[in-house]
């Protein structure tokens, strides 16, 4: 873990004062002698009021919140929209009352913000922009997965010609966002309940739309890193959009709720403090918005991270949050049946997740409840879905999964007779090489297996290095097929490789992510001499002079996993 881990900003208030050091400085010259008019004109071209939270984000909107604006339909909208986005309720009440542009635009999104936890239905609408508008907020309340793809797939062909009329819609501005908010929304909604290649391409496409210094860039930018970290990259990098938020210019909290809620179930495959900084601010945000299907998505997300921290579940608050989503929304109930089902290894629990799931096009959780399910007994059913999603779908790390239990859940569905390079995946990222190498001999041994998985599977073993998994590839090198000539080429590109053991491996491998010699024995069921005793055989084999050294020279010889 390097010094980024503990690189997540500290706590914000998202109500603060913040200064005014990046407004434009004709907009403070016009306010300062009070030259509403040439104000009114500055605004106008820098605020959406559909899309308030741009480049200069909270310095603009507490900006045009505190100068004595007089009354006018479009400045009353924008102070209006502000409202909304701060959960300013009595305030938005108060500019309602001078008649704001289009005033049953915010009152809709303010009750989707408000709504009950079981409530399902979007808000009255009198027009298809106003629908549409409706619907972003409403499906991301309820965590309607499959609704929000859907309604994503249709946004790129949605156009409205209000842009044109309404003077609180700068055209030029709103054109350009709408081409960086759809594909963000879009690879958001395929991350979530979609195809992650498909997702990755989408976030990097959104990366080169947009005005300059729109958080929804830096959102993207979080995205592509993230899904390549689902899909088995080792990558780490620090996340852009929590310095973002921290900053001044950050979203509004309603807005920086959004751009942290699409993503944080990605944060659980980080190892520094994202899930908790989130899920924290989450929880004090969306009490200040005083949005119901906020506050338990945040505690969801809370517990999450105190499971996973170590503290148990009735610590960490499980039943109080499975008692509170029994009313709610079934999006709303997936994360929580699977943290049941992560307490409880009880099968039935984690069918209850894979099913909610299953209703609302929730993938990455029916993934996940999969997994587990595979891994604890490995029934047809589950094995045929779970073979399918991982093909088709692009996972390789399921979240709330621990790495064992996917290569258990691996090891399940190539002892059931499925093949594929998702399988062999699963398993070389699972920090057990011997479950690696017998899943990889499964699909070598397997003639009627697809042969980009035979060699995938060869390739396996080569990064694997053990003294095991060099021993197969040398019996398989003298081989005269396709395979050997596969096996031939990584002997020959390993010469200088590692002979440690699977049991050294793994031993390096978790001190290698910080772990003590006693954590490390707890895990792996051994005691801590034994364990002394497998890092010292390793830092020998390495020529490695201390620990770290041979973190250091483990990883420079390509054995990380």
């Amino acid at each position: 873990m390097g010094s980024w881990a503990a690189a997540v900003p500290p706590a914000v208030d998202l109500w603060a004062p913040v200064p005014f050091d990046d407004l434009p400085a004709p907009l403070l010259a016009a306010a300062a002698r009070r030259d509403w008019t040439a104000v009114k004109d500055q605004i106008q071209g820098l605020l959406d009021a559909v899309t308030t939270d741009g480049p200069l984000g909270r310095e603009l909107l507490q900006f045009v919140m505190q100068i004595p604006l007089p009354p006018d339909p479009l400045l009353e909208r924008y102070r209006a929209s502000i409202c909304v986005d701060h959960g300013d309720w009595d305030g938005l009440q108060r500019h309602l009352s001078e008649t704001p542009i289009e005033a049953d635009e915010p009152i809709g999104v303010r009750d989707a913000i408000l709504a009950p936890l079981d409530r399902a239905e979007i808000p009255r609408h009198m027009g298809s922009h106003q629908k549409i508008l409706f619907e972003a907020y409403e499906f991301q309340f309820q965590r309607a997965v499959g609704k929000w793809r859907h309604w994503a797939q249709r946004l790129f062909g949605f156009h409205a010609d209000i842009i044109w009329t309404r003077p609180d819609i700068p055209a030029g501005r709103h054109l350009r966002f709408r081409r960086l908010h759809d594909a963000l929304a879009l690879a958001y909604a395929e991350a979530l309940g979609g195809r992650l290649p498909v997702a990755h391409a989408l976030a990097r496409e959104a990366q080169t739309l947009g005005d300059p210094g729109e958080p929804g860039k830096e959102s993207a930018a979080d995205l592509e890193y993230l899904i390549e970290v689902a899909m088995g990259s080792e990558a780490e990098k620090p996340l852009r959009v929590p310095h973002r938020i921290a900053s001044p210019t950050g979203p509004s909290p309603l807005g920086s709720w959004e751009l942290m809620f699409h993503a944080i179930p990605f944060y659980v495959l980080r190892r520094d403090r994202s899930l908790g900084w989130a899920a924290e601010l989450g929880q004090r945000t969306a009490v200040g918005l005083g949005s119901p299907r906020a506050q338990l998505q945040a505690q969801t997300w809370r517990v999450a991270d105190w499971m996973l921290g170590g503290r148990s579940a009735d610590d960490a608050g499980l039943p109080g949050l499975l008692a509170e989503a029994q009313r709610a929304a079934p999006g709303l109930r997936v994360v929580p049946a699977l943290l049941r089902g992560v307490a409880s290894r009880r099968l039935d629990d984690f069918a209850t997740a894979e099913a909610l799931a299953r209703q609302v096009g929730n993938v990455w959780a029916q993934v996940s409840a999969l997994t587990w399910l595979v891994a604890l007994d490995s029934q047809p059913v589950a094995v045929r879905w779970l073979h399918r999603l991982l093909e088709t779908t692009g996972w390789r790390r399921p979240i709330l999964v621990p790495a064992t239990v996917a290569a258990d859940a691996a090891l399940g569905l190539a002892a059931a007779g499925r093949r594929g390079t998702s399988i062999i995946e699963v398993a070389a990222i699972g920090d057990r090489a011997n479950v690696t190498v017998e899943v990889a001999m499964r699909h070598i041994d397997d003639a009627d297996a697809p042969m980009q998985a035979r060699i995938a599977a060869i390739e396996a073993l080569g990064k694997l290095g053990t003294t095991h998994s060099r021993e197969i590839l040398h019996r398989l090198a003298r081989g005269t097929d396709g395979l050997g000539a596969v096996a031939r080429r990584i002997v020959t590109s390993r010469a200088a490789g590692t002979t440690l053991s699977e049991r050294e491996l793994e031993v390096v491998d978790l001190a290698r992510h910080g772990l003590t010699n006693r954590a490390i024995a707890e895990r792996l069921s051994l005691s801590p001499h034994t364990i002394a005793r497998h890092l010292s055989n390793a830092r020998a084999k390495l020529g490695a002079a201390n620990r770290a050294e041979a973190a250091a020279k483990f990883e420079d010889a390509g054995l990380a996993r």
